[in-house]
């Protein structure tokens, strides 16, 4: 598969002459937070754009932001950044493409029923939330232990500072890096956990 972080623009995995179709995002890791616009290519979504190509994540008018979401004044026309740098993809609500929440397909076992669960999430400088579709065979071990997707998708999610738990951030859509997650539960095991913060839109 070809690399389309360093791809000429119209080029694409599915072929060349692509449509450019732009979103809205957010790149989190343990030392950037960066917003910026990406091309879908010839993908449907965002996710499968994501699970589905190697390489360095292009954005176009990159703004660096604060650990808060804020923005710097730091905007550089064309960032290439490191996948394995990424401990996950956001979008906020209104970013939101459709087609990630509706009923799941994708390109991964499409005929496949799916269910919703609650999750909590762990990485290194972020407690996650939200919800993700699971295979109805998939208890959380199994979850954890499955290398696939690498970038999964999580809707509704909120994501808390481990560094500063007043900082909450909220998104319509993140996709977790695999590789960054260092613990997982089903929220009905973790029980209720009340905690105030600053919420950052």
């Amino acid at each position: 598969m070809s690399d389309w972080g360093t791809a000429p623009i119209g080029f694409g995995p599915l072929g060349s002459g692509a449509e450019d179709r732009q979103e809205q995002i957010e790149l989190v890791g343990p030392h950037l937070r960066v917003s910026g616009c990406i091309s879908l290519l010839r993908f449907t979504r965002l996710s499968d754009l994501i699970n589905h190509s190697r390489g360095f994540v292009k954005l176009r008018d990159a703004g660096l932001l604060r650990r808060n979401g804020d923005p710097t004044g730091l905007v550089v026309p064309e960032l290439m950044v490191n996948q394995d740098e990424i401990t996950f993809i956001g979008q906020k609500v209104g970013d939101v493409n459709p087609a990630e929440t509706a009923l799941p397909g994708g390109m991964d076992r499409p005929l496949m029923e799916r269910t919703p669960r609650e999750l909590v999430i762990f990485t290194p400088g972020h407690t996650l939330t939200g919800t993700i579709y699971l295979f109805a065979e998939t208890d959380v071990a199994a979850f954890v232990d499955s290398p696939d997707p690498r970038f999964v998708p999580m809707i509704n999610a909120t994501a808390r500072s481990l560094a500063d738990r007043r900082v909450i951030s909220h998104f319509g859509l993140i996709l977790v890096n695999r590789t960054q997650m260092t613990a997982a539960s089903l929220l009905e095991m973790a029980g209720v956990a009340v905690e105030s913060g600053v919420a950052v839109e």
